[in-house]
């Protein structure tokens, strides 16, 4: 149908759980779990990874293959993949990665490639940025790069990129598609903490105060810990305050690392508030998920709208593609108005 020349900066849990992905749907008929099995022309193995960046010292010169189960990888395995030929390339670390007391990053000591090279070099159409949160520095630099190797960017991490005006519009002038600010999961907290408050305003119920905390054991969790976790929550609660009409008492974001849950997390719920006649009722519930396979549905919707951006010369944010995918985007939608737009957008 088409190819999708694919670039990733960060070669971690979400990229494991990615590309094993791609590689289980690209084999198998059931398509279960997905949220779209086609997006424009364009099908799941129709992703090709032509370029991979990371700075651990565990996956710099691997096959990308074998890199993705490395240490400290914790992404469940769910297939073998076969060798691809792309090399783990030394990416950037302008960010100081030593200071966490619990990171699991061991820098490697090889100079970074020239980022804009290998992308030009490989025919990259997309970057994707799933590196380490925290890592600001990095994330602009490889933005950066991609506009000047004329590449499409998704930015999955909390950096600001899509919401910096001078990037935006640098992506604007370029004439290439851009996506972002942190990406939103498949089933992950945030999601649902938005999806339980539209359902509940629907119904004529008024929510009072409402909190949601997660514990997790993935490296994410570290970051958000130990980097990321003012801002982490700063984002959370303004995507779930402004999915409703109305101001209430919320907290949402990160509480703590828990090791032995390795890639797992869990997020808990509160909600209190009152439906007819003042009758009161209270929400608590537990959400456990797989951390890492979070991300895959959302981020094949993603590369793929952002392929179609790219082929209808569509540049700047791509409104639909935020909207629909990302905690932080430009403008904010109902969730069932961000699929509208998304699908209008991708058909």
């Amino acid at each position: 149908m088409g190819e999708i020349r694919l670039a990733i900066a960060g070669i971690g849990n979400c990229a494991s759980s990615l590309l094993q992905g791609i590689k289980f749907y690209s084999d198998n008929p059931d398509y279960t779990g997905l949220i779209n099995k086609k997006i424009g022309r364009y099908e799941i193995p129709d992703i090709h990874v032509v370029a991979a960046f990371d700075v651990d010292k565990n996956k710099i010169g691997k096959d990308v293959s074998e890199a993705i189960y490395s240490e400290p990888n914790k992404a469940p395995k769910i297939i073998e993949l076969d060798n691809t030929g792309i090399i783990v390339q030394m990416g950037q670390h302008p960010d100081i990665i030593d200071v966490s007391t619990m990171s699991q990053i061991e820098l490697a000591k090889t100079q970074p490639v020239n980022i804009e090279k290998v992308l030009k070099d490989s025919k990259t159409d997309i970057l994707l940025n799933i590196i380490s949160g925290g890592a600001d520095k990095a994330s602009r630099l490889y933005s950066e790069s991609a506009i000047n190797a004329g590449c499409g960017f998704i930015n999955a991490t909390p950096t600001s990129i899509v919401n910096e005006i001078s990037i935006s519009s640098a992506y604007k002038k370029a004439g290439l598609p851009l996506s972002g600010d942190d990406l939103l999961s498949q089933i992950g907290a945030t999601a649902v903490h938005i999806g339980l408050m539209e359902f509940l305003e629907s119904r004529g119920v008024h929510v009072k105060e409402s909190y949601q905390l997660d514990v997790g054991g993935g490296s994410e969790s570290i970051d958000t810990l130990e980097k990321t976790r003012d801002i982490k929550r700063m984002i959370k609660t303004e995507a779930v305050k402004q999915h409703i009409s109305y101001d209430i008492d919320l907290v949402s974001g990160s509480a703590d690392f828990v090791d032995f849950l390795d890639n797992g997390r869990d997020s808990f719920f509160y909600i209190r508030g009152t439906y007819f006649s003042g009758a009161e009722f209270l929400l608590d519930m537990k959400l456990s998920t797989q951390d890492a396979p979070n991300a895959g549905a959302i981020l094949v919707d993603i590369i793929r709208g952002m392929m179609i951006a790219k082929d209808r010369g569509i540049a700047g944010p791509i409104e639909s593609l935020c909207s629909y995918g990302f905690k932080r985007p430009p403008r904010r939608y109902k969730m069932p108005e961000a699929y509208k737009i998304f699908r209008e957008f991708t058909s």
